[in-house]
């Protein structure tokens, strides 16, 4: 357990020092000046429009913020989790961890924490953007307040999806950032809006409920009897985040378990 700690601590250094290029850092810059940048030209075109459209606006800012920033957080996540083996296959340097003994655990799990603090910088920063820009134009009501909880949303989802993404970069390898997106369309989005047990099973579901709790109704068109109608009684916070908990030592243990016994083909054996 501690030499994998310390390999886990060793790969996280050499790819986060890997990771600070030009080309890396203008993607994660760009990422996190998205949300911002599309929230202001949407707000200000309203306000410069007309006083009702302005209103409108200012009614689904707070869903628009989150909806934006959920956005660049799991494009950081498809960028950064998914390629943990694809990577080291294409280096060639795949050969050189599969032979040393707890190389491939250290190297799965410094990778996750590289992609988990990564999104989650620039979570963070798209976060306190779009709040600046929409306390400027309309003021929100405690937006210090609203950032704390919102980031910590936020962490809890970089460390599950994380954990998801990379279980899926061992198994498919070539093509894991498709399925990683296409389960990201599918099951968390479609499957969790589904007014149904099986919504409770997408970790959307567990975040949105958290975020309801937190910092209020934030869904467009719909209040929250209408919400609890649909989905039953609200659970406790706690159990929204052992869910959280659970699947993300679930995924994390599982690709392990596969990086560690499966056979990987590099291009030199092939």
């Amino acid at each position: 357990m501690i030499h994998w700690i310390r390999g886990a601590q060793a790969t996280f250094g050499f790819e986060l020092r890997r990771s600070l290029t030009w080309n890396r850092f203008l993607v994660a810059v760009g990422l996190a000046l998205f949300p911002p940048v599309m929230l202001n030209v949407v707000v200000r075109t309203a306000f410069v429009s007309n006083s009702v459209i302005a209103a409108g606006v200012s009614e689904y800012s707070v869903f628009a913020i989150i909806f934006l920033v959920a956005l660049v957080c799991v494009l950081s996540l498809l960028l950064w989790a998914t390629p943990n083996v694809q990577s080291e296959l294409e280096g060639k340097t795949w050969s050189f961890i599969a032979v040393r003994p707890g190389a491939r655990i250290a190297s799965y799990l410094g990778k996750y924490f590289l992609a988990v603090g990564i999104s989650l910088a620039v979570s963070c920063t798209a976060l306190a953007g779009c709040i600046l820009v929409a306390n400027s134009y309309q003021g929100l009501e405690n937006p210090l307040k609203t950032l704390g909880q919102l980031s910590l949303i936020y962490a809890m989802a970089c460390f599950v999806y994380a954990a998801i993404f990379s279980l899926l970069g061992t198994i498919f390898i070539k093509r894991a950032m498709v399925v990683a997106a296409g389960f990201m369309i599918g099951v968390e989005t479609f499957l969790s809006l589904v007014p149904a047990v099986v919504s409770k099973v997408t970790m959307s579901y567990h975040l949105r409920s958290i975020g309801l709790e937190w910092i209020g109704n934030f869904l467009p068109e719909t209040s929250l009897p209408e919400y609890e109608m649909a989905y039953g009684e609200p659970w406790p916070v706690w159990m929204h985040m052992t869910c959280i908990a659970i699947m993300t030592i679930l995924a994390l243990a599982i690709g392990m378990i596969v990086i560690t016994q499966r056979q990987y083909v590099t291009s030199d054996q092939t």
